[in-house]
């Protein structure tokens, strides 16, 4: 099956991110265009309170997160949360979905861990560091793995 063509891509995973939320009670509704600091903002009827989800779509296993580059770690502007969707094409037309769901706090700490493991056998073959606001940072499955289908961390939070 052909690869999803990326804008398509990112609003499939924008509106199954809000359909899961729908799911477990919470109103969830798709912020649109470019000005906005976060895909999904989650409202909780009880409570009136808000939290805004950066929701970032992959077919391959790769998420880019651009958390560097966007100056995100310790901005007011990051998301809430963030949840990492992989949407896999079968040979039969259907689709392999997994939900990944993290504090901002906890992909950035992740983020931080992949850039380190990253700049270190770069210095050692360059002699320098390797410029973080090049290319785009992003996390794979496996860095993310332990924080599968972890709604309740959003539940909780409001």
């Amino acid at each position: 099956m052909a690869k999803i063509d990326s804008y398509l891509l990112g609003l499939a995973g924008e509106y199954r991110v809000c359909s899961e939320l729908n799911k477990r009670g919470l109103f969830a509704t798709m912020t649109y265009g470019n000005k906005k600091s976060a895909d999904v903002y989650a409202i909780a009827d009880k409570s009136r309170m808000a939290i805004r989800v950066e929701v970032k779509t992959s077919q391959g296993g790769r998420f880019l997160t651009g958390i560097t580059q966007k100056c995100l770690e310790n901005s007011h502007d990051a998301p809430d949360y963030w949840v990492l969707f992989l949407l896999k094409p079968k040979p039969n037309g259907e689709f392999e979905e997994q939900f990944f769901v993290l504090s901002h706090k906890e992909i950035c700490r992740i983020q931080k861990k992949v850039n380190s493991d990253y700049a270190r056998p770069y210095r050692e073959k360059h002699g320098k560091s390797p410029d973080e606001m090049a290319g785009v940072d992003n996390v794979r499955v496996k860095e993310v793995k332990m924080h599968e289908g972890r709604w309740d961390k959003i539940l909780r939070a409001i």
